[in-house]
Parts: C-alpha cells; structure tokens; sequence
C-alpha cells in the first residue's frame, strides 16, 4: 500500500511541480498535458494544461492536475507537513514556499519543536513545516 496527496491546480500544475522540484530538492516522474493525453479535444482546459503529474520529494510522492476552472476550489482542510532535519531546512524551504504566498506562521521555536512555519505558496498550497527529532 501507497499513501500520497493528490493536489488540483488551477491551471499552474506544471509551474508548481517545476517549483517543488527546483526549492525543494523534488524529482518529477510524469508530467502528462491533456494535449498529449487521449481526453477529448473539447475538454474545456487547454492542451497545455496537466492531466496527470507527480513528483517525489524525498521518498514521499505528491500527485496533482489541472481541473476545469469551474471545478477549482482553493486547497482547504489539509496541510502537507514537510518534516525536516535541521532549523536551516526549515527557514530554506519557507524561504521559497513564502514567496508570493501567504505567511501564516513565521519560523519559531514551539513547545513540539525547534523551528515550525506555517504558509500558503502561491499555488493555494497549504504547507506546515517542521523540524523533527
């Protein structure tokens, strides 16, 4: 048995992962457009949106595509928890996620850990990042 997320973007699918990818050490395996896809060409997304993706990041593997527009709704309910060795991790990777996002806990000391933030990147992704033990 396998457990992952699976994200829906609005159109920036292909951006997003491209951006795990580069800050955070992420390795794309599939990255299939619709134009490449056997979805009808009167689907409402462009060819150049994506149908099915996933990424690796270490050891753990996110999936995602780019839904109809009229389908989107902005991730809620959930975090993905990026767990991390060291404080330096922490401040890197919220460094990146932050930018033109929406900071919602700056990196600090906790009661549960050393260093912990909280962001939205500028996808809608929702991201806890934690340095563990």
């Amino acid at each position: 048995m396998s457990l992952s997320f699976h994200i829906d973007f609005n159109g920036e699918c292909e951006e997003a992962f491209s951006f795990y990818a580069a800050c955070l050490g992420g390795r794309i395996g599939t990255m299939l457009k619709i134009a490449d896809s056997p979805i009808p060409a009167s689907t409402t997304r462009p060819g150049r949106h994506i149908v099915h993706a996933n990424i690796c990041i270490d050891g753990v593997e996110l999936a995602g595509a780019d839904v109809e527009a009229h389908n989107y709704r902005r991730p809620t309910g959930f975090y993905v928890l990026l767990g991390v060795d060291s404080e330096e991790k922490v401040d890197s990777y919220f460094s990146a996620l932050q930018t033109n996002g929406q900071v919602i806990l700056a990196p600090q000391q906790t009661f549960w850990s050393s260093r912990y933030a909280i962001v939205i990147d500028r996808f809608g992704v929702p991201w806890k990042i934690n340095r563990g033990t």
